[in-house]
């Protein structure tokens, strides 16, 4: 049996792991059912050996080169056919940017077999038994590449990895309601973004201090102004342009947000811009 309490930090799409320990041992009873606290996650994987795990009272086969991935609340326990050898690395997240949530390794269960992580789980093992130098960066790369392989086996690729960063969901985010404000709703957005609804509402919540509606309503107000002071479009003709089904709601809706009519907003504005220019 081995235990590690070495410090390792690492980033990974904008989340930080740290490692709270790691182990290597041998099970040849059952395990008692365990679960961890908020912002969790553990990695397990069986070097030999094999057996049942039971997550959430539903019962798994694992064997030779299973891995076993267990995020936050879940609970589970193991049972051996035959004794296993077991590597789990138990590690704590700083969540304080929010972004848990986007990031399926950290809120789904994984179970699946890769025989080739034996590999790097060995030699990540070997590091953290010596402690030799720089075997910080290199624990670090094998935790990422341990990771990596594991959602490659999930097929968690590249299209569905891109949403994790959070300037480029934030990216996404702005920029399909600022070009499609008239059109787009709630439950589109959240589909184009592999997120829930409700997900998706508390981020812009947290983020953005703001609604989705909002956030429509800003893009917009936004477009309408600029058009209104650069362009010589008709108000007749704007409203439908931004979506609204007749002039008069349009200058409602602008005269709420801008405390001014179009017209108003236009004639303020555009004399104001010219003076500039000219100045």
């Amino acid at each position: 049996m081995f235990n590690s309490n070495a410090s390792i930090k690492f980033m990974m799409a904008k989340i930080f792991f740290n490692l709270a320990n790691f182990s290597f041992k041998k099970i040849d009873e059952v395990t008692p059912v365990t679960s961890h606290g908020s912002d969790t996650v553990e990695i397990n994987f069986i070097r030999k050996g094999k057996g049942m795990v039971k997550i959430n009272d539903i019962e798994y086969e694992v064997n030779q080169g299973s891995y076993i991935i267990i995020p936050e609340f879940v609970s589970y326990s193991l049972i051996p056919i035959e004794p296993i050898e077991i590597y789990s690395a138990y590690l704590l997240i700083d969540n304080k940017a929010g972004f848990k949530n986007y990031v399926p390794l950290l809120k789904e269960k994984f179970i699946g077999n890769l025989i080739e992580l034996k590999y790097d789980f060995d030699e990540l093992c070997d590091e953290l038994k010596r402690l030799d130098f720089g075997y910080n960066e290199i624990a670090t790369s094998l935790f990422k590449k341990i990771i990596v392989k594991i959602l490659r086996n999930e097929k968690i690729n590249e299209e569905r990895v891109s949403y994790y960063k959070i300037e480029s969901l934030q990216y996404d985010i702005e920029n399909i309601i600022n070009n499609e404000f008239s059109t787009i709703t709630l439950d589109d957005l959240a589909n184009r973004l592999h997120i829930g609804t409700r997900e998706l509402q508390r981020y812009l919540l947290k983020n953005y201090k703001k609604s989705f509606n909002e956030l429509k309503t800003e893009s917009r107000m936004n477009y309408s102004a600029n058009k209104l002071i650069y362009t010589d479009i008709k108000i007749s003709e704007l409203y439908e342009d931004v979506g609204y089904s007749a002039p008069e709601h349009f200058s409602l809706a602008f005269k709420k947000y801008f405390n001014m009519s179009p017209n108003e907003y236009r004639k303020k504005n555009k004399k104001h811009q010219w003076w500039c220019f000219y100045s």
